[in-house]
């Protein structure tokens, strides 16, 4: 009976210590990625809804938040709200940066022209039709000048507010 019941036990013991680990412990936060334990697969967060891993071997494949095997855990969760933010901090920090480029660079382009000026060329263009990206960066760099209001722009492009677009760049549209 004695060696049944240590048959026993000694089985038990092994079962559990054969147990799956829980996702607690497979998965590991580390900064900007979940690492997986047990294959060594990287889960990185590079684009909203949707993870990239990296696999040991180096190959690559994206699949969404809600194939990951971690998904739906309570920790995991909080960690991808976590990148998720970040991730539309940096989309943020990344998009005032071009406009500010976009500025820098418009006012580059009108910087020897003055005020009045550059508002009798803005009534020109419009007048002969001039491409309505250029007349919008006309009226961007009128309005960061002050000689415009945003809320005249709509009335002097001669189109619905909805429409405007004071941060285009003209010059990706002339490259093209």
């Amino acid at each position: 009976m004695k060696k049944t019941m240590l048959i026993l036990l000694s089985i038990t013991l092994l079962m559990s210590c054969a147990k799956e680990k829980s996702i607690e412990e497979r998965y590991l936060y580390e900064g900007e990625k979940i690492v997986d334990v047990d294959t060594g697969d990287e889960y990185i967060m590079e684009d909203e809804q949707q993870f990239t891993i990296v696999h040991t071997d180096g190959t690559t494949e994206k699949v969404a938040i809600d194939e990951t095997p971690f998904y739906g855990s309570a920790l995991s969760d909080e960690y991808v709200k976590t990148l998720e933010a970040k991730l539309a901090e940096r989309k943020e920090k990344l998009l005032e940066e071009q406009k500010n480029k976009l500025k820098e660079v418009r006012r580059s382009r009108y910087a020897n022209i003055s005020d009045d000026e550059l508002l009798k060329q803005f009534q020109q263009g419009h007048s002969d039709g001039l491409d309505m990206s250029r007349q919008m960066d006309m009226i961007a760099e009128l309005i960061d000048r002050g000689v415009v209001n945003s809320e005249e722009a709509p009335d002097l492009l001669e189109i619905s507010p909805e429409l405007i677009d004071l941060d285009v760049d003209i010059d990706s549209l002339n490259d093209n």
